[in-house]
C-alpha cells in the first residue's frame, strides 16, 4: 500500500486519529521539501505552521486549512498559491477525507494536487508517454505507430530487440518489412489495401524464431483520425499468441480424441466383433495420435511370445501369425514387465529393451505402448510409433490407454456373452429334454420361449405359442387364482404351487402347477420366468377319491338303517313266536331270528370297519 502512495504524483499526507502524522508520500517530501522522518508524529497543525505557512502566497489560505485539519474537517477543494522547494510558484488543490476501508480505516488522507494552468496538460503528456513506452515493453512484438502513409514514427523497443533493427532502418524499410514473414507478400498486400481504404488492420502473422519453429503474432491496428476525418496516425498492437493458438489445436485434438474414444466405446457395446474392434482401434489410434503405426499384440504366456492381431503401418507383416519375442527382447515385453505404459523417445538410444525387428525394419524411432489387460491377466500390448522423433506427452499416454481400455472392455463382453451364451445352450438342453414345462412371458412381449413338454401338457407346440399371453389359455375356472398371482408377481415375489387349469388345443382342460420367479430389469418387474408341472392325474385321481369317499359315507348310512329295519320285525316275529301254541315251531322261529340278528351284527361290524378304513384313507389322503 506505502509502495503505491509513494507512486502518486499528488502530494499526500496521512493522519492518524490523533491528528498526528503517519506518513508522507515521496512527491509530498520532493515538493515542498519536508523530509519524511522529520514529519511523523507531528501534529498536522504544527506540521503546517512550521514547515508550509511560509510557502503559502496567501496567509489566509494556510489558516483555514489549519482550522479544517484540526476541527477534523472533510475539504473537498480548497484552493491555494504555494512555492515549491525549487522557489516556483505553483496552484494547489487542497481535500482531506476520512479512510473507510481497512487497513486504514478512521485515519485521515490529506492532499495537495498541482493544478497550474497548462502544467496538468504537460505532466498528462509525460505520463502518458511513459505508460505507452512501458506498455510496449511488456508486449512481446511491441506497439507500432506511423504516419498516414505507413511510415514508422514510432516502435517500442520490444519489437526492436526482436526483428534485430534499429528505428532508422524500420523506418527505411517499413516495419512489415523488418519481420521474416511467411507469406509476406499477402500480408505486405494487406497492409497496403488497409492503408488505401483506411480500414482496420487485423492480421495473424507467422514468424520463424531462431530455433527455427514458427510463432503466431496477431497483429492489430487502426486509424486515427483529425476532426476534419483525415488519418493523421496509424497505432497498433503485436501479440504473441503461439502459446493460445498451440493451446487451441491442442484443445481441438484432445476433443477429437474423446469424441473417437466415445464412438469406439459405443462400436464396442453394439456388439462388434473382436477382429473389427481391433482394426477400429489400431485404425483410431494412429488417426488421432498423428502416427503412421500403431498395432495390437496378444501375449502368449506358454510361449513367451506376442502374437499380431491388428496392425496399420506395417508393410508385408502377416496379422495373426507375425511373432514378438517377449521380456526385454522388446518394447511390448519390457511394458507388461514394468507394469505401466512405456515410451521411446529415440529408439537408437533406448537402453531398456533391444527394439524387435518388426519396428526396426519400419524405421521407427519413436513410440509409445499400454497394457491391454484381461480378465485374469493382461491380454496383450496396443502400441503406436512413428519414424520420425517425437517427444510423448502423459495425455497422449491417457488417450492411448483409453483406447485399450475399450479394447479390454470389448474382450470382457465377448467372455460375458459367451458365458451367457453357453448358460443358455444348458438351460435350453435342460428345458428341451424336461418333462415339466418351461417358458418365459414378459408383460410386453408375450411369452417368447417355450419349451416343447408343452406339446405333452396342452397339446401346442412351442411356435405356437410364442408372443402368446399365458392369461389368454387360463380357464375363467381358475382365472381369479391367476390374477391374485399376477399382482404377487408385480411386487416382486415368487409364487409356488399356483394350480391353474389351462385350456387344451383339442378343448380339453389340464390341471397345471407353476412355480413362477418375476424377471426384473432397472428395479421393474417386466416379465416371468415359470415352470409347470401337469397335474391332471393328480387332480383326478383326488376326485375319484372324493367320489370314494361320499359312497362309503353313504354305505355307512344305509349299513346302519338296514339294521334298524331288520331288528323291528324281528322282534314282532319274536313275540309272535312267544304267544303261539306250538312249543316246536316256536323253538325254529328263535332259531331262525337268532341266525338273522348274526347277520345284523355282522352288518354292524361292517359298518364299524367300514368307518375306521375311512378314517385311514382320510389321514393318508391328507399326507
Amino acid at each position: 500500500m506505502y509502495h503505491c502512495f509513494d507512486e502518486l504524483d499528488d502530494a499526500v499526507v496521512i493522519l492518524d486519529r490523533d491528528n498526528t502524522v503517519v506518513r508522507l508520500n515521496r512527491s509530498f517530501c520532493e515538493t515542498f521539501g519536508i523530509g519524511d522522518d522529520a514529519a511523523r508524529g507531528m501534529e498536522i497543525g504544527d506540521l503546517i505552521a512550521r514547515h508550509l505557512a511560509p510557502l503559502f502566497e496567501e496567509r489566509d489560505s494556510a489558516d483555514r486549512i489549519i482550522e479544517a485539519l484540526r476541527n477534523r474537517e472533510e475539504v473537498t477543494h480548497e484552493t491555494c498559491r504555494m512555492r515549491t522547494s525549487t522557489g516556483e510558484v505553483r496552484h494547489f488543490s487542497f481535500s482531506c477525507r476520512v479512510i473507510s476501508g481497512e487497513p486504514g480505516a478512521g485515519e485521515r488522507l490529506a492532499r495537495f494536487r498541482e493544478i497550474t494552468p497548462g502544467r496538468q496538460e504537460e505532466m498528462a503528456r509525460i505520463r502518458a508517454e511513459s505508460v505507452f513506452t512501458a506498455v510496449g515493453e511488456l508486449v512481446p512484438y511491441g506497439l507500432w505507430v506511423c504516419g498516414p502513409d505507413g511510415n514508422v514514427l514510432y516502435l517500442s523497443a520490444s519489437f526492436l530487440e526482436l526483428v534485430g533493427r534499429t528505428i532508422e532502418e524500420c523506418r527505411h524499410a517499413g516495419w512489415l518489412e523488418c519481420i521474416p514473414l511467411e507469406d509476406a507478400a499477402a500480408v505486405r498486400s494487406d497492409w497496403r489495401r488497409c492503408l488505401d481504404m483506411g480500414c482496420r488492420w487485423d492480421r495473424e502473422l507467422r514468424v520463424p524464431d531462431p530455433d527455427g519453429e514458427c510463432r503466431t503474432i496477431l497483429s492489430r491496428g487502426a486509424p486515427i483520425r483529425d476532426r476534419d476525418g483525415q488519418i493523421v496516425l496509424w497505432a497498433g498492437i503485436n501479440l504473441d499468441i503461439t502459446a493460445r493458438k498451440q493451446a487451441e489445436r491442442l484443445t481441438a485434438v484432445r476433443a477429437a480424441q474423446q469424441a473417437a474414444i466415445a464412438d469406439l466405446g459405443q462400436f464396442a457395446l453394439a456388439g462388434a466383433e473382436l477382429p473389427e474392434l481391433m482394426n477400429a482401434v489400431v485404425r483410431m489410434v494412429a488417426e488421432c495420435l498423428g502416427v503412421e503405426y500403431a498395432k495390437v499384440l496378444r501375449y502368449l504366456p506358454n510361449e513367451y511370445l506376442f502374437i499380431l492381431e491388428a496392425a496399420v503401418g506395417f508393410g508385408g507383416v502377416r496379422v495373426g501369425t507375425e511373432k514378438v519375442d517377449g521380456g526385454t527382447d522388446s518394447q511390448a515385453g519390457y511394458t507388461l514387465l514394468s507394469h505401466e505404459p512405456v515410451i521411446v523417445e529415440d529408439f537408437d538410444a533406448e537402453t531398456r529393451f533391444r527394439g524387435p525387428a518388426l519396428l526396426r525394419n519400419e524405421g521407427i524411432l519413436s513410440g509409445i505402448s499400454v497394457i491391454i489387460q484381461g480378465d485374469e491377466a493382461p491380454y496383450g500390448v496396443l502400441g503406436a510409433h512413428t519414424r520420425t522423433l517425437r517427444r510423448f506427452t502423459r495425455d497422449d499416454i491417457n488417450f492411448v490407454q483409453a483406447a485399450a481400455n475399450v479394447l479390454a472392455l470389448g474382450f470382457k463382453r465377448k467372455a460375458a456373452e459367451e458365458a451367457l451364451s453357453k448358460s443358455e445352450e444348458k438351460f435350453r438342453e435342460i428345458a428341451q429334454r424336461s418333462f415339466d414345462m418351461i417358458y418365459t412371458c414378459y408383460h410386453d412381449r408375450g411369452i417368447t420361449y417355450m419349451s416343447p413338454a408343452v406339446t405333452r401338457i396342452l397339446g401346442f407346440t412351442p411356435a405356437e405359442l410364442i408372443g402368446c399371453k399365458c392369461r389368454d389359455y387360463v380357464t375363467p375356472v381358475s382365472l381369479a387364482a391367476w390374477e391374485e398371482g399376477q399382482k404377487k408377481m408385480a411386487r416382486g415375489e415368487s409364487i409356488e404351487g399356483l394350480e391353474v387349469e389351462f385350456r387344451r388345443k383339442d378343448g380339453t382342460t389340464a390341471f397345471v402347477e407353476l412355480n413362477e420367479s418375476p424377471i426384473v430389469e432397472n428395479g421393474k418387474v417386466v416379465g416371468v420366468q415359470a415352470v409347470g408341472r401337469d397335474i391332471t392325474e393328480r387332480k383326478q385321481t383326488e376326485q375319484l377319491n372324493q367320489q370314494a369317499f361320499e359312497q362309503i359315507e353313504r354305505n355307512i348310512e344305509q349299513f346302519a338303517v338296514l339294521g334298524d329295519h331288520i331288528r323291528q320285525p324281528l322282534q314282532v316275529i319274536l313275540g309272535m313266536a312267544d304267544l303261539a301254541d306250538d312249543p316246536k315251531t316256536s323253538a325254529v322261529i328263535h332259531d331262525q331270528v337268532e341266525r338273522i340278528n348274526e347277520y345284523i351284527r355282522q352288518l354292524d361290524r361292517g359298518w364299524v370297519e367300514s368307518r375306521e378304513v375311512r378314517a385311514f384313507l382320510r389321514r393318508h389322503d391328507r399326507e
